[in-house]
């Protein structure tokens, strides 16, 4: 995975290389790679923008969150200025579905991670109850052998 900077410069990068493609004229074929180019760095720092970052070298947390909210915005103009462009080349068609193919991905990744994120939690809490079982069965063993162990020395010295 690329970090967030080398990805924004290849958005930019796939940005201009399909306004370019589109002024000459080329079809929704001609500029497909710098399509998937421009989603792929986009969703790269979608995805980084909500993770924890240490604070970088001489950046307060409000300058590192000011630059991701630019990149971002930056990045959605040019979202919204290339569905424009496609809609203006005539594939608005292509467009709308590809915005219904990522939304209907978006929404399957989002089931799996809350899927496997409650399997994990009850794999937990499983773990958990076989924890406090075994500690409650052990606790049950001292006790009985303490007692039996006692009555022993009792019985015993009598």
């Amino acid at each position: 995975m690329i970090d967030p900077i080398t990805a924004f410069a290849v958005a930019q990068g796939a940005i201009k290389g399909i306004q370019a493609a589109i002024k000459m004229g080329k079809d929704i074929n001609g500029i497909s790679g710098d399509l998937m180019k421009f989603f792929e760095a986009k969703d790269v720092i979608a995805k980084e923008s909500v993770k924890k970052k240490p604070k970088g070298f001489g950046k307060s947390d409000t300058a590192v969150a000011f630059e991701t909210v630019m990149q971002l915005k930056q990045l959605q103009d040019a979202e919204n200025e290339l569905k424009q462009m496609l809609i203006w080349s005539g594939n608005d068609d292509v467009w709308n579905a590809l915005m219904l193919e990522r939304n209907r991905m978006v929404a399957e990744r989002k089931k799996a991670e809350a899927e496997k994120a409650q399997a994990k939690a009850l794999r937990a809490k499983e773990i958990n109850d076989i924890l406090t079982f075994g500690l409650w069965a052990a606790l049950v063993a001292v006790v009985i052998g303490l007692t039996a162990w006692f009555t022993w020395q009792i019985v015993g010295d009598s």
